[in-house]
């Protein structure tokens, strides 16, 4: 159990060292990123979510109540 608390030491003083020297900017950028990111996946589910609506709403209008032709 010591030697794992050893052997992942410095990689956990690395990481810290990294965090800490990041200024306000460094994270505004990254937070930026993350938030356009989610943003984007967001977006696709709901328009293809919107786009799967769509089309069963057409398929049920165009043919009485079948959510595509191959359904009927």
């Amino acid at each position: 159990m010591t030697e794992k608390i050893i052997s992942n030491a410095p990689y956990v003083a690395s990481a810290a060292t990294v965090i800490a020297g990041m200024t306000v900017k460094d994270w505004g950028v990254i937070i930026g990123v993350i938030l356009t990111t989610t943003t984007v996946v967001v977006n696709w589910i709901y328009k293809h979510r919107q786009d799967r609506r769509e089309t069963e709403r057409f398929y049920r209008e165009m043919y009485g109540g079948a959510s595509s032709p191959d359904k009927e």
